[in-house]
């Protein structure tokens, strides 16, 4: 794969978060989709290819629909999102239709619970089938209740309740320079553990995010790294090794760290790749979301600032890169997206 362009004071500032990670013996980090500056495609259609563990890609095959799903009507045809303009929180609906389509059209479904956290942004799915997010302000932080920007929240496949389940320790409230919290969650089915990153406490002179590890029987949080900003995240089994992948906060980037049998982050920090910022048609692009499929990367890209934007029109651009095996390196496809 060709280098692609850097920045020195992206790269200093990775070198400092990486002296600070490695102090406390801890490197990690990830999630998923993420919904930014008031847009964003959030709707998730449950359909991945089986794959045993340990094969080369991604590592979210065991995930299942929510149970609650066939007694609601929706069966194997369930989508999920946490973006519609009409609706705070988040709703199902019957992901055969077009998303052009109205809402009556799509059969948009929301239990009164949904909406208890307000408007909400990262979600994925256990083996279980139970939804995990976290509250993502549009408009105002007071879109969401008080001191919740911190807290993942569980949808119960089997009741469908919405509520509270683990808030990550010593988060600061949310400022006006920096109205957000959780940014990104990623699921592990081989360890049956969320990634989750928050910006909690950052402004645009510090970064002072961190990602933990989250393991869900227990509920504990058994690894922390302080000083690292990401927004999208996402786990790829690759020829060697696992690694953690996430699109960072403060520049077009995507970075990852390995990790162990156990799902513990070793080793150094990995700059991946750099968008071109010429690829996008907004400043400031950021990953908010990245999946894999075997051997490909798919990168959702929006423009992100640490404020809250109201956009009127969806921006966002897909890109998607093919991994060398051989190399153990990631080279766009040729066309770009």
């Amino acid at each position: 794969m060709s280098k692609r362009r850097r920045n020195p004071r992206a790269a200093s500032r990775r070198a400092a978060r990486q002296a600070r990670s490695l102090q406390r013996g801890l490197w990690l980090a990830l999630g998923l989709s993420v919904l930014l500056g008031g847009a964003a495609i959030g709707w998730w259609l449950l359909r991945d290819r089986a794959q045993a563990a340990g094969v080369l890609g991604g590592v979210t095959n065991c995930r299942a629909l929510p149970r609650f799903s066939e007694r609601l009507g929706y069966g194997g045809r369930l989508a999920v999102s946490t973006s519609e303009r009409e609706y705070a929180g988040l709703v199902i609906f019957d992901g055969r239709v077009p998303l052009t389509a109205s809402p009556a059209e799509r059969d948009i479904h929301q239990e009164p619970s949904w909406d208890d956290a307000g408007t909400l942004g990262p979600f994925t799915l256990d083996r279980e089938g139970h939804i995990y997010t976290a509250p993502v302000p549009r408009t105002a932080v007071s879109d969401n209740p008080p001191g919740s920007l911190n807290t993942i929240y569980r949808v119960d496949s089997d009741s469908g309740e919405l509520a509270p389940f683990v808030t990550l320790p010593g988060a600061p409230s949310a400022g006006s320079e920096n109205p957000f919290g959780i940014l990104g969650i990623a699921y592990d089915c081989d360890t049956d553990a969320l990634y989750v990153s928050t910006v909690a406490g950052s402004s645009r002179q510090a970064e002072q995010g961190k990602v933990v590890r989250v393991d869900l029987a227990t509920k504990a949080i058994t690894d922390e790294v302080v000083g690292v900003d990401a927004i999208g995240l996402a786990v790829f089994q690759g020829r060697a090794e696992k690694r953690l992948y996430m699109g960072l906060a403060r520049s077009p980037e995507v970075g990852s760290v390995a990790l162990d049998g156990a799902g513990h982050a070793v080793g150094a920090f990995r700059s991946d790749l750099t968008i071109d910022e010429r690829e996008a048609p907004f400043g400031e692009p950021r990953v908010r979301r990245i999946s894999f499929d075997q051997a490909t990367m798919t990168l959702y890209v929006v423009p992100f600032s640490f404020n809250l934007r109201a956009v009127s029109e969806q921006q966002q651009i897909i890109l998607r890169y093919a991994y060398d095996a051989e190399e153990d390196r990631w080279a766009p496809f040729s066309g770009g997206s």
